[in-house]
């Protein structure tokens, strides 16, 4: 079953990828924040603030350029870093790319580099200074060393045409701190990271660079980048799903896209070498997000289907460690990409964000939209 009620295009620009959204919805025209039709409100209350201006990055890389003012939100953008960070007992929300609308008309897009929490009932901006504007960086948590580590993307500061980062940094709770590892990997966006906790290191494996989609598969200890040399490993691709199963002990990749091909295998990592599941592949295939549920010990996956050929869809699919299962509804988030979800294990929800000022929520069974309380 798939759901085919958006159209989204998406134009690149270098390394960046600006989203025109047109969101229909039973033929109407739906700005984003309004109520998706047949969408399930989850609504907190939050009182809503203005957005502060967001402070330049310290490494002189780049500035980073303040939101599109939302009322207790981000607002939209695409391709931000979003990751539960126990510290702070939130999810934490950096960056991405948005689009703004100029005196004259015009809707350039723009890279932030802005830091959010999300604490189960609303948005709050954090007032401090980070890494240099960027999307589609990769950021995962390190339970061993405490902190969030983010690696790379795309944005002003960055090098090539592409305008790619390859710089690392932590964050504590408090702060974002760069690193300086003997070793880093070539710039890139959009690779696979998560932590492995069996083993006590982030894994990385591809990404997008100036040239080539790479396959090769790194590991951050919390001092330095290590190149690894598996026997096996994943085709090239882009826009695919990576997360650590708790559960079974191994990180589990799957779908994403290369050329015309839209994918739907499924990887897992031992920590050794790559090992390609003989499972039955699900319809679901295409962009995928990847998320550890700890209430359920399943991954959930939220894939994006685009084809020249074919309507849009989008698809909610479990994987239980044996096979997956489609479970995609009625009420699930319309067909949508450069989404990013994480697990927030203190309300025992998945969080999916992007690239509209929308807030979803999975609670295991289904998904349902946030609401932020109206401003009166």
């Amino acid at each position: 079953m798939r759901r085919r009620n958006v159209l989204m295009a998406g134009f690149g620009l270098g390394g960046l990828v600006v989203l025109a959204l047109v969101v229909l919805a039973g033929g109407v025209f739906r700005l984003p924040g309004q109520r998706p039709a047949g969408a399930t409100l989850v609504s907190p209350a939050p009182s809503a603030v203005p957005s502060p201006s967001i402070p330049a990055s310290p490494d002189g890389n780049a500035v980073s350029a303040s939101p599109p003012p939302v009322a207790a939100g981000p607002g939209a953008r695409a391709g931000a870093a979003l990751i539960y960070d126990p510290e702070d007992h939130g999810v934490l929300l950096f960056g991405g790319a948005a689009s703004v609308t100029t005196p004259d008309g015009h809707n350039p897009s723009i890279t932030l580099g802005d830091t959010w929490l999300w604490d189960g009932r609303s948005w709050r901006q954090l007032d401090v200074q980070g890494p240099g504007a960027r999307s589609a960086a990769m950021v995962a948590y390190d339970s061993v060393r405490h902190v969030v580590v983010l690696f790379g993307g795309s944005g002003p500061g960055g090098v090539g045409q592409g305008l790619y980062f390859q710089d690392t940094w932590t964050w504590d709770g408090v702060q974002w701190q760069l690193r300086h590892p003997a070793h880093m990997p070539n710039p890139r966006m959009r690779a696979g990271m998560a932590f492995d906790e069996h083993h006590g290191v982030i894994v990385m494996f591809g990404g997008e660079g100036e040239t080539t989609t790479y396959t090769a598969t790194w590991t951050w200890d919390g001092v330095d980048w290590t190149l690894l040399d598996p026997t096996t490993t994943p085709p090239a691709r882009r826009f695919f799903g990576m997360a650590y199963d708790m559960a079974r002990g191994v990180t589990v990749l799957f779908g994403g896209s290369f050329g015309a091909a839209r994918l739907n295998d499924t990887w897992t990592w031992d920590g050794t070498d790559w090992t390609r599941q003989p499972v039955a592949a699900p319809s679901a295939r295409g962009w995928t997000q990847l998320a550890y549920d700890g209430r359920t010990r399943d991954i959930v996956g939220y894939v994006y289907f685009a084809s020249d050929s074919e309507p849009l869809a989008e698809y909610t699919v479990v994987w239980d460690g044996t096979k997956w299962t489609d479970r995609t509804g009625a009420q699930d988030p319309t067909p949508r990409a450069e989404v990013r979800m994480t697990y927030d294990p203190d309300t025992g929800q998945v969080v999916l964000y992007g690239p509209t000022s929308e807030t979803w929520i999975w609670d295991g069974t289904a998904w349902a939209w946030w609401e932020p309380a109206a401003v009166t």
